[in-house]
């Protein structure tokens, strides 16, 4: 509060377009491979967003 912090939030995709950009990549069969710099599974979850909170990664993805 005495620090006069501002946070904004972003909104870049709906759900539904989400949904569609996921069904695009499927019927046209596009390898999306290369837009993921860093793979983690559940269990890394935790050394995962301290390393997304460096704001010095690529994109990671959560493999279930």
């Amino acid at each position: 509060l005495r620090r006069q912090v501002t946070i904004v939030g972003s909104w870049t995709f709906s759900l539904q377009g989400q949904a569609d950009c996921a069904q695009f990549i499927i019927d046209h069969k596009l390898d999306v491979d290369h837009l993921f710099t860093h793979r983690f599974r559940l269990e890394e979850a935790a050394d995962a967003y301290r390393l997304f909170d460096t704001q010095t990664t690529g994109k990671g993805v959560f493999e279930l």
